[in-house]
């Protein structure tokens, strides 16, 4: 998973550690995370779409993420 998030982030403004584990943190307390790395409202593995600055939680009406 380490290195999926390298390559999805090489090329893209990424957020500091600290935001990274807060969004991952959110992300796990989530009921409608799959399998332990999936999110059932885009079909994206949490952990490259938390560690890229651009992101935002795709949760319906708001982001989770806040």
């Amino acid at each position: 998973m380490a290195r999926l998030v390298e390559i999805a982030s090489r090329s893209r403004a990424t957020v500091e550690d600290n935001e990274y584990e807060r969004r991952l943190a959110v992300c796990s307390a989530c009921p409608d995370l799959q399998y332990g790395t999936t999110c059932r409202h885009c079909g994206c593995l949490v952990q490259v779409r938390a560690k890229l600055a651009e992101s935002t939680c795709p949760y319906p009406y708001a982001s989770q993420w806040g």
